[in-house]
């Protein structure tokens, strides 16, 4: 729901003349559910559903993860649509799939959507809608010919190539469209303020599927932000790195002085200074968060992240100066090459950071996740390792700490992580495979499959 690019879709599909536009999401019970059923004007809509996706004439999904494959099936499956594109042949609705995994790996998705969109969809999705009305939604080859030949639009079977969109000049920054307490980010207003990132590490997909880094000039955010300080005065900037932005500073100022408070997504700690530390304080921002991703710097070069140790601890004082007490980094393992003395580096440069700490209170919070390759990044063909090593690694880097009264750690969880990896990667054979175990309800046994093929 906080997502950015399902905003900006919903917004720019609902303003299309003679489209009607509405919302679903997939609760953790398993149970399709839109807040839109219960908007007046748009009721009628859903008294023609008789199971639930299956009446629409298209379906958007916009996706950021790759393990939420898993719930595109699941909510096909519960609305009685077939989920591979080869058992609907050109039966309704069409199903259209974007986002950042999208556009990283679109081969695995087109065994479920009838067209995978790669790139930003936000300069083309009055092209697609365009094509659709003109004929009236009826999906036939027609139909998928006249889309194939917009960029970004990938058909398997029809497109050659993926050929990414890339919006240029963004003068329409993603945002928020709807404000709601239920989410993560509670009646705060999110506006994109840079898309791509400088940096070129070589484990993300952002260098594959955002870039170039593109800056969203000062003027554009704040007439958009001027307009959501009417319903609420807390805004979050969203952007890989927020200091990509050169006028970063004179946007907070411009949102300050008109009366609202700013919120920090990322913050590179090579750019962490005086006035940034000035501007979350201001801001009554308590929490910085930093990405180092390994305390070895023998590691860190190989990934492709320049971050020294120094700049990093630097940072970490700037900010305790301040009076800022809660920190979390973002850390991965299982990193190509890595060596147990990198486990160990890890450890040693949190326990570095705990030695800065000279307010009451300081806290840093661990976030620790197996490296994961990507499609499209130069570490895709990497190997990964057997489960026992990753649980090796969590206890030496547990046992390497000093101060576990300010240090908090959370691992996420191995149950999908062969999954995830698998789903990164592979194709659109896996994706049939994935669906075959889904449909026999044995999406563990999807896991040791994903583990043994890996592995080998």
């Amino acid at each position: 729901m906080s997502s950015l690019g399902f905003h900006n879709l919903f917004n720019r599909a609902s303003s299309f003349h003679g489209v009607r536009v509405v919302r679903f999401f997939l609760e953790k019970t398993d149970r399709i559910y839109s807040p839109d059923a219960f908007i007046p004007q748009k009721m009628d809509i859903f008294s023609r559903q008789d199971r639930l996706l299956k009446g629409f004439d298209a379906l958007f999904f916009s996706v950021s993860f790759e393990l939420d494959y898993i719930n595109i099936l699941k909510m096909l499956s519960l609305s009685s649509i077939p989920p591979l594109v080869s058992e609907r042949k050109m039966a309704k609705p069409l199903i259209i799939v974007g986002g950042v995994t999208a556009t990283a790996n679109p081969y695995i998705l087109s065994a479920f959507s009838d067209i995978v969109f790669t790139g930003d969809m936000d300069g083309k999705i009055e092209e697609i809608l365009n094509v659709l009305t003109e004929n009236n939604f009826h999906k036939n080859h027609t139909l998928l010919e006249r889309l194939s030949g917009i960029e970004g639009v990938f058909i398997h079977g029809r497109t050659a190539v993926p050929v990414r969109s890339i919006t240029n000049n963004i003068s329409r920054p993603a945002h928020s469209v709807v404000l709601t307490g239920g989410t993560s980010f509670s009646n705060m207003f999110l506006i994109e303020i840079v898309r791509g990132c400088k940096s070129s590490c070589a484990f993300c997909m952002t260098r594959c599927a955002s870039g170039p880094v593109r800056i969203i000039q000062e003027r554009y955010i704040l007439d958009r932000v001027d307009k959501a300080l009417r319903h609420t005065s807390r805004v979050g900037l969203i952007g890989p790195v927020l200091t990509d932005n050169d006028c970063l500073t004179g946007i907070v100022r411009g949102i300050n002085e008109a009366g609202g408070q700013v919120s920090f997504s990322s913050l590179r700690a090579d750019d962490f200074n005086e006035g940034v530390a000035g501007l979350l304080v201001e801001n009554r921002q308590n929490t910085v968060t930093f990405a180092p991703e390994t305390g070895s710097y023998r590691l860190r070069k190989r990934i492709g992240k320049t971050m020294t140790d120094e700049s990093l601890l630097k940072a970490v004082s700037i900010a305790v100066e301040h009076g800022i007490k809660r920190f979390r980094y973002y850390i991965m393992y299982g990193l190509p090459e890595e060596k147990m003395e990198d486990i160990k580096a890890t450890a040693e440069i949190v326990n570095e950071t705990v030695r800065l700490f000279k307010n009451p209170g300081c806290r840093l919070h661990l976030s620790i996740n197996p490296f994961v390759p990507k499609k499209g990044t130069p570490l895709e063909t990497e190997r990964i390792y057997p489960e026992e090593y990753y649980l090796k690694m969590q206890e030496v880097l547990r046992n390497g700490l000093n101060r576990t009264d300010c240090v908090s750690l959370k691992f996420d969880s191995l149950r999908y992580f062969y999954i995830h990896c698998l789903l990164s990667t592979g194709d659109a054979d896996d994706a049939v495979s994935l669906y075959n175990y889904f449909i026999k309800g044995t999406i563990s046994s999807f896991g040791k499959y994903a583990m043994e093929k890996l592995l080998r």
